[in-house]
């Protein structure tokens, strides 16, 4: 009868037991089971512990009282009472996979990954045991052997709708937007009334660019269930995306305020994660907006929640780019950003990495789990992003970046070019960046990064004192010139070493070589080389941030000042 949804036939069979054997524990698991369902969760909380008191050995008991500990957001609590389930019934498949879905919800995939296997082997006829190791799979960026275990469990089980959602995602992931999405509407066709598949299937349409489609699937999400922030998340970014940043700044904030009911299917730090992830996103909007300082004080709300926020430090970088003398903090937080980043599409533009050009310039949650799979729905692609620019003074520049995700690796190739005639004699300034990057996840816990980047600069006197603007004639130096030959080689890494502790480490080498013609028959010749080693520790707690690392580094110089050919 619970399999066909009547519930109240159910109870009634239920009540007819009790009545025979009130000391029945098994059934009043089934109850707590059934008010879990109906969001009664203080009185399934009381039936599940009585079912426990009444046979502590029962497997059936425990697992019920790990689901009301669940609806109660005591995640770490169900998963001990799924562990004495298990150790009660090690036969029991549904235990294992229900293992497996809390360990997904605590973000550990590796262990998640096991338990699900674990369940497989021992009723591979389980369409519920076939799926959950689908999205443990899925969650490891193994899209192929995903697609395969949906597609049985879809076999098993035509009316689930989960591995329907599961397959659509994996499908998005591989970059078939238009076959993934057809699945996810085949699964809010099975399950009406579920919000995270309309939220999904939103998003699809969204990054198939059906705006009104997306907008429907985005307000019946929220109709069926209120408390839940991801139909506002993705309608916000929507939002941002059609120019209406007032109401994606609403949309945001109510997400932000509805972050903790996430808490049934993540643990409070990965929600702490989630919410860093969504305060970056609002200040991304309020950077739109022009409130700059707004912006700045919710990134810094967000690395504090979550240090290893690889949009927050993005953001930070994109800030500095417009405030003078921030030239190196820019630099640095986009180095954070790109070690931190897990992989995606998103184009490195070759100008942010250097720090002395001198000229005047302009995601939530990224770890995936058990009902969170936004990180997913960065999926397979190509795309170019080009900028350019025009002025008087003979200022010229364009941007172009080329970048693809496939599957697991990532990879940017960019070119920056800028040139003006400045606005006094002398001041003219050329220069090209050219940038190339490469991300790779061995595995989840694991990616690997490469960048070389090349820059050529040829400039004039760009020294503004008062004593040179007052002299119009001979004080402006206009046989000076600067030509820089800069090349640099960088190697990365990012290690997840558990849920609260990441390891990033970095090693660049650069040569750059300096041509100075000054006045008069004088030339100073440069050249330095060098490395720079730095690997950084992140932990994080509740209550507690840490961030410890080292870092070395050895630059060798070599001038030469020739005097008319003379050195």
């Amino acid at each position: 009868l619970l399999v066909v949804g009547q519930a109240d036939k159910a109870k009634g069979n239920i009540q007819q037991v009790l009545q025979l054997e009130p000391g029945n524990s098994d059934a009043h698991a089934l109850l707590a089971i059934i008010a879990v369902v109906q969001n009664e969760k203080d009185q399934a909380l009381d039936l599940a512990t009585k079912a426990v008191t009444l046979n502590s050995d029962s497997a059936v008991a425990h697992l019920a009282l790990s689901y009301t500990q669940q609806a109660h957001f005591e995640i770490t609590a169900a998963l001990e009472s799924v562990q004495k389930a298990i150790a009660l019934d090690p036969q029991n498949a549904l235990a294992w996979a229900r293992s497996a879905e809390l360990q997904m919800s605590l973000g550990d995939l590796d262990r998640a990954l096991d338990a699900a296997q674990h369940a497989v082997n021992l009723n591979p006829d389980l369409a519920k045991t076939q799926t959950i190791l689908g999205f443990a799979h899925l969650l490891q960026i193994d899209t192929k052997t995903a697609k395969t275990i949906f597609t049985q469990a879809i076999a098993l089980d035509q009316a689930d709708p989960m591995p329907r959602l599961g397959l659509g995602l994996a499908l998005i992931r591989e970059g078939e937007l238009e076959a993934g999405r057809i699945e996810l509407e085949i699964a809010a066709s099975l399950d009406p009334a579920n919000s995270l598949i309309r939220s999904y299937l939103g998003k699809a349409y969204f990054e198939e660019k059906r705006y009104p489609l997306a907008s429907t699937q985005f307000d019946l999400a929220k109709e069926r269930d209120q408390k839940d922030p991801t139909p506002w998340f993705y309608d916000a970014i929507q939002k941002q995306t059609q120019n209406r940043p007032i109401e994606a700044l609403q949309d945001i904030q109510k997400s932000i305020e509805l972050n903790n009911n996430r808490a049934v299917y993540r643990s409070k730090f990965l929600l702490d994660r989630d919410e860093a992830a969504r305060s970056s996103s609002l200040a991304r909007i309020f950077e739109n907006l022009g409130f700059e300082k707004r912006a700045l004080m919710e990134t810094a709300k967000s690395l504090s929640f979550n240090p290893a926020n690889h949009s927050a430090h993005r953001l930070l970088s994109d800030i500095y780019t417009n405030k003078p003398g921030h030239e190196i903090a820019r630099v640095s937080e986009l180095l954070q950003a790109q070690l931190l980043q897990p992989i995606n599409v998103n184009p490195v533009q070759p100008h942010l990495a250097v720090a002395d050009l001198n000229i005047i310039t302009n995601t939530g949650p990224s770890i995936g789990g058990f009902n969170e799979f936004s990180p997913l729905m960065e999926r397979n692609k190509s795309q170019v992003v080009a900028s350019g620019m025009a002025g008087n003074q003979g200022t010229l520049g364009n941007e172009i970046v080329l970048s693809k995700l496939y599957d697991r690796t990532s990879i940017s190739l960019g070119q920056f070019h800028y040139e003006t005639n400045g606005f006094r004699p002398n001041y003219g300034q050329n220069h090209n960046v050219y940038n190339m990057f490469i991300q790779h996840a061995l595995t989840p816990k694991f990616n690997v990064q490469a960048e070389v980047r090349k820059r050529e600069t040829e400039h004039g006197d760009l020294i503004l004192d008062g004593k040179r603007l007052d002299d119009h004639s001979d004080n402006f130096r206009k046989e000076f010139k600067q030509i820089i030959n800069q090349d640099s080689a960088r190697v990365g890494m990012r290690y997840e070493l558990s849920t609260q502790q990441n390891i990033i480490a970095s090693f660049l080498y650069t040569e750059r070589k300096d041509n100075v013609i000054d006045s008069g028959p004088v030339t100073t010749k440069s050249r330095g080389a060098g490395y720079v080693a730095e690997i950084q520790h992140l932990f994080q707690r509740d209550n507690f941030n840490s961030t410890t690392g080292f870092s070395t580094y050895r630059v060798n110089f070599d001038n030469q000042v020739v005097f008319d050919g003379v050195i």
